[in-house]
């Protein structure tokens, strides 16, 4: 990613604002079922993101029926969706990152593929009323998500040019209409999804808006490298009995471009993730290295993360008091120097051991 300066942020609505999805599903199975066409669920998440009437007519495709037309059965599925949502919350994270957006002179957008009568309903309902300076519904665009023309007109509505322009999706058909518009795009998909690898082409996937602080936002800006929750690295570590012939394997033999390294161990990059070869005890010796004063099993596996997610998790850790063994509680490891990472050792109830990391700079995990 090229760094362009951001001048706007565009949200999608259904997803993103609040949690309607589910609500979407629920009226959609309603209508379809008082029409008898005995859909399950996963027709309804096939066409999340696209417009109302469009999923009509792929409805009528698959299973033609006697009666309304589909663009009543479209109106039937809006009014029932808008009489769920009432009352409904704003999704954690949206009002702070409308608060920074306004702080950094952004001006804000929302692009939706719900109808208009939907998109004010919300907007009301949510007290966002003004908060946006254009609102865009693509009911009447010649062309709907993933088409790009939705993000495109609200670019154009706005007065600014597409690349300066980030967007916040939660749906891959959503995400694939505002990257066709040449936008930046950060996803936060529902929890299902999370590690939907269809998400892949996005600059950045989120567990919540809550983990889209200024120091994310600064770094999809930048075009920064970060581990997102579609596509994290893993992280293995294992006992060996020779590091040389595990130079050979993983170096030589799988090609495995070598990392940093001590006398006890080493780092290989397996396609990304990062596994590590730690140099055995004595047969009668339990496999542990000394990690900054603490004895971490030789053996263990885990993630790297971006640092909202890392926190995130170590919150849920800590919330969990002494039912968590820590094995060596979070830290950061090599302060100021390549490498730079928090991390903590966990136990499951099992006995395995679990490693969670959050680098400094991505692109430092492998440097020497």
């Amino acid at each position: 990613m090229a760094r362009t300066e951001l001048k706007a942020l565009i949200f999608d609505m259904d997803g993103v604002l609040l949690e309607s999805e589910t609500l979407w599903r629920q009226a959609e199975q309603e209508v379809s079922d008082s029409l008898g066409l005995g859909f399950d669920d996963a027709v309804f998440r096939s066409t999340m993101g696209v417009r109302m009437r469009d999923v009509a007519k792929i409805w009528f495709d698959l299973k033609p029926w006697d009666g309304p037309s589909t663009d009543e059965v479209a109106a039937r599925v809006v009014d029932r969706v808008i009489e769920l949502v009432d009352g409904k919350p704003p999704l954690p994270g949206v009002v702070e990152l409308i608060e920074l957006a306004q702080e950094r002179g952004l001006r804000l957008g929302l692009c939706t593929s719900s109808d208009t009568a939907l998109m004010e309903a919300i907007i009301s309902g949510l007290g966002l009323e003004g908060v946006f300076e254009v609102t865009h519904s693509a009911e009447n665009d010649e062309f709907g998500k993933p088409h790009p023309m939705p993000y495109l007109r609200t670019a154009d509505l706005l007065g600014v040019q597409p690349a300066e322009c980030l967007v916040i999706e939660d749906t891959v058909t959503g995400a694939v209409s505002a990257k066709a518009a040449q936008m930046k795009v950060v996803a936060v998909p529902e929890r299902d999804d999370h590690g939907n690898g269809r998400f892949g082409f996005v600059d950045l996937s989120l567990e919540s808006l809550t983990q889209l602080d200024a120091q994310m936002l600064d770094a999809v800006e930048r075009g920064v490298p970060t581990p997102a929750i579609t596509r994290p690295r893993f992280h293995r570590a294992f006992p060996v009995d020779n590091l040389d012939r595990a130079r050979w394997f993983y170096g030589e033999v799988l090609g495995c471009p070598e990392g940093r390294s001590a006398d006890t161990w080493v780092d290989f990059n397996l396609y990304g993730h990062q596994v590590v070869a730690h140099l055995a005890p004595a047969p009668d010796q339990i496999a542990t290295n000394d990690v900054d004063g603490h004895q971490v099993p030789a053996e263990h596996s885990g993630l790297l993360l971006n640092l909202p997610a890392w926190r995130d998790l170590v919150a849920r850790l800590e919330s969990q008091g002494t039912n968590i063994r820590w094995v060596m509680k979070p830290t950061t490891r090599f302060a100021g120097l390549t490498g730079e990472q928090h991390t903590c050792f966990v136990l499951d109830p099992a006995g395995n051991a679990l490693e969670f990391k959050a680098f400094a700079n991505d692109t430092a995990v492998f440097a020497v």
